[in-house]
């Protein structure tokens, strides 16, 4: 489940596994909500049927300025939430280059298209 509050929770909390805490929340819900749309459960309570591993993964792989506050330490040790991180990393870098490299190409394109004589 997805929770949102102002202070960092109690982190001796039964049941705490992850804590992040973003600079922009409500985009951070946005950006969580669109990697895991397909498996939302309810809204309110924002709930989601995904593994902990895959929840932790779509969370810190955000592009916002964030920290972890807080990881439980099974899953802190744990390879596949890092390799996963860096793989949703990797993705958002290549459709940035991908859309940078459509617009210096519609650009070069009004450039040249301006340039011919009527």
């Amino acid at each position: 489940m997805a929770r949102t509050q102002e202070r960092e929770p109690r982190l001796d909390r039964p049941g705490l596994r992850f804590v992040a805490a973003f600079d922009d929340i409500d985009a951070a819900l946005m950006h969580l909500h669109e990697r895991l749309r397909r498996q939302l459960v309810t809204l309110e309570p924002r709930r989601y049927a995904v593994g902990l591993e895959e929840a932790v993964i779509a969370a810190d792989a955000i592009e916002l300025d964030h920290r972890r506050v807080f990881i439980e330490p099974a899953l802190a040790t744990c390879a596949r939430i890092d390799r996963g991180v860096e793989a949703l990393h990797h993705r958002h870098r290549w459709w940035d280059r991908l859309l940078h490299a459509v617009g210096a190409f519609a650009v070069l394109l009004l450039l040249l298209l301006g340039m011919r004589p009527l």
